[in-house]
Order: structure tokens, then sequence, then C-alpha cells
């Protein structure tokens, strides 16, 4: 009803103003570039609105081709993206069957169809690690570094590229910009941690250990191991410099967070012994030949009393063997005493049972050629000394050990 009363009003307004121009039509002139118009009102109103509408008219038509070149443009674009998605799908899946050359052609083909996809760049990235192209490894790498939602990624490939090939300063500087951002991811901190091992800064690596990140990065018996073993080697590196009262320090340290390391023990033993206080470290190493005896924790423990006769540490052994009576190790290292201290009857005791099959190949070596010393010296029989030494060649030694310094913390966490 509206719209009817509307379209009524507005035809009596038309009719209203024809009837008055009819009866009123008026004149008008105009004069431009010397040409001279003269019409009525009505006949100028009449072209203005023919103006009007020829104007409107192109108005449409070029939207309406405007309109269609957008539609084609569009229908390009979408589908150039659906050729890239699918060359990108195909890239990743060459990736991962291990088409290294199929990869990188593939994302060639993605990147000029997707050049803005930050996906094109991982995929760069991971055909180029695949076909050994470290070149263009690293520059997919550095283009991820652009955006805040790639630049870890980025960092990563950089700092594992980095360390692959031995510079530990490179991967120390891309694990630090990870470590600066709010986001800190926990690999970042395990790179840190293990060029800092790698160059033997002990001390700043276990720096590293005590950012809340690290309960993240390690599990909390791993990282209960790994400080105690470097609190341990910071103490080895200042013995060997000659300060006895840092390593002493640092043993502690260690042995705080782990008491049943051996190693930490075996330094403090030396650390103690330089300062002339061994005596008061014997404690620590009864305590840890309890847990796992060993040739160099027996060495720490003889050295805490410097010049000492055979005879007193036969009888100072004894230490030892009260806390793990019946072990190889124990019974071994009590018979060797006791033979440098001429106590023949104690070491044939000591060895009884350690030559048997049911022995460890290394322990029936080490006991047979202590019992051919007793042979030898006892009672100058060097047949039988030869017999036993026999024994000891046939038998399976283990291989010495050489240990090296670790170059990270996984080789840390894998000492025994």
């Amino acid at each position: 009803m509206l719209r009817l009363a509307l379209y009524v009003f507005v035809v009596a307004a038309l009719v209203a103003g024809a009837v008055w121009l009819a009866a009123d039509p008026g004149a008008v002139s105009m004069t431009w570039r010397g040409w001279q118009i003269e019409t009525s009102v009505g006949v100028l109103i009449a072209a203005v609105i023919a103006m009007v509408a020829v104007v409107l008219l192109f108005a449409r038509l070029l939207a309406f081709v405007t309109g269609k070149v957008q539609a084609f443009t569009a229908a390009r674009r979408e589908r150039r993206m659906r050729r890239g998605l699918v060359r990108l799908g195909d890239g990743f899946a060459a990736v991962q069957a291990g088409q290294g050359q199929i990869a990188r052609k593939l994302a060639k083909e993605a990147g000029s169809l997707l050049s803005d996809n930050p996906a094109v760049l991982m995929l760069r990235k991971d055909a180029a690690a695949l076909a050994g192209d470290t070149q263009e490894m690293q520059a997919a790498a550095e283009a991820m570094l652009a955006r805040p939602e790639t630049e870890l990624a980025g960092i990563r490939t950089l700092a594992q590229k980095s360390q692959a090939e031995g510079d530990t300063a490179g991967a120390l500087t891309q694990a630090k910009r990870a470590l600066a951002r709010k986001d800190a991811p926990g690999w970042a901190l395990q790179i840190a941690v293990d060029m800092e091992v790698a160059a033997e800064r002990w001390g700043d690596a276990l720096s590293l250990l005590d950012e809340k990140l690290a309960r993240e990065a390690y599990t909390v018996s791993d990282l209960k191991r790994l400080r105690s073993r470097l609190f341990t080697l910071q103490a080895q590196t200042a013995l060997s410099q000659g300060d006895s009262s840092a390593a002493v320090n640092a043993a502690k340290k260690a042995m705080d967070i782990d008491d049943t390391n051996p190693a930490a023990v075996i330094v403090y033993a030396r650390a103690m012994t330089a300062q002339g206080k061994g005596k008061k470290a014997a404690s620590a190493v009864e305590r840890a030949w309890g847990v796992r005896p060993g040739s160099d924790l027996l060495l720490a423990y003889k050295g805490l009393v410097p010049a000492e006769s055979a005879l007193d540490w036969a009888r100072r052994i004894d230490g030892l063997a009260k806390v793990s009576p019946d072990h190889p190790e124990t019974r071994l290292a009590v018979a060797a005493a006791s033979l440098d201290a001429e106590l023949w009857g104690q070491t044939r005791n000591r060895l009884t049972g350690l030559t048997g099959v049911d022995a460890a190949p290394d322990v029936r070596a080490r006991a047979a050629q202590l019992l051919a010393e007793v042979e030898r010296y006892e009672r100058g029989d060097a047949d039988k000394a030869a017999e036993w030494l026999h024994v000891a060649i046939e038998s399976q030694r283990a291989p010495a050990r050489n240990p090296k310094k670790p170059k990270s913390a996984a080789e840390i966490l894998a000492q025994t």
C-alpha cells in the first residue's frame, strides 16, 4: 500500500511539472566557444535526463566488463592455486618417499604457482636436504626467517646445518636466537647445551640447564645425571689445571646431585689427596665402591695415602672389602694387594672360583695372571706359572678404554 501511494505521488509530481513547463516553457540561452544555443527549459531538462541516462548506461557497461575481467582473473588465480596445492602435496609425498629429484622439481613448480605460500619454502628446504643441496637448503631456511611463524623452522635448519659442518659457533648463535623468543622450544636449549659441551664450556652448559626450559627439554632423571656429570667434568678440568679447591667444590656438587657417580667420587678423592686430605675422602670412595666397584675407584682409593707400604695397603683395603666382599672386583683387588704384601694364602683364597668357566673372561684372565705371579714368587714354579699365563692369554680381555671428552649431552648421558 505504501509503495502504491509513493508511485501515485511520483507520477502526480511529474505530471504537475510537465503541465507547469507547458504553461510556462521559459527560455535558455548558452554561449560556448563562439556557439550560441537557445532552447526552452523543458528541452534542457530532457537533454540533461538523456545525458544522465547515457552516463548511467556507460557506468553499468563498465561495471559489467570490469566484473567479467575480475571473475576471469579470480578463476585463473583459483586454478593456479589448485594446481599449486596439488604440486605441493605431491612434493611432500616425494620427500617422504625419498625421491629427491622429483621433490625438487615439484617444489619449483609449486613455487611458480604459489610464490607467497610459506609451505613452498618448507618443501624447498626438505627437498634440497634430501638431494644434498646445502646451498639451496640454506637459502630456503634463510627466507623462512622473514616470518615469525616460520622463523623457528628456519633457525633449526640453519643450526643443524652448522652442527653437521662442525661450526660450533654458528650453531650456538642460531640456538641462542631461538632461545631469545618467548616461545623458545626445547630443541634450541638442547643444541645450545651440546655446543657448550663440544667447546668444553662446562659452566655455560650448567647455566643453560638452570633455565626453566631445561625441564621441558630433558627428563627429570636425564637432567639430574647430566648436571652431575657436567660438574664432574668441571672438576676434572679444574684438577688438571692444578686448582684442587675448585675441583673439590665442583665434585661435591656432582656428588650432591648423584652420590652414585663414580667419576665424581674419583676426582673428589684425587683433589682431596692433592690437598693432603685424602683420608677424608675414604668414606665417599667406599660408598661408591658398594654401588659400582671398578679399577679407577680402586686407584683413587689407593692414592688416598701416598707412599704407603704394601702391608699397610693390604690392611687398608679391607675398607673396600667390607662394603662388597663377594664382588669379583673386590676379590681381585684384595688378592692383588695381598700379593704385593706376599700374603700368599690370602691371595689364593680370594682368587678361588674366579678362574672357572662361569667367570667373566676379563675376570678369569686377571685372576689367572695373579695366580701365575703367586706360583712364580711363592714356589718358584715356572711351569705352573706358564700354565696360568696361558689361561690368561686365552681368556678374552675387555678392550682397553680410551676415554674421550664428550661432544654432546647425549654422549655424556651414554657414559656408564
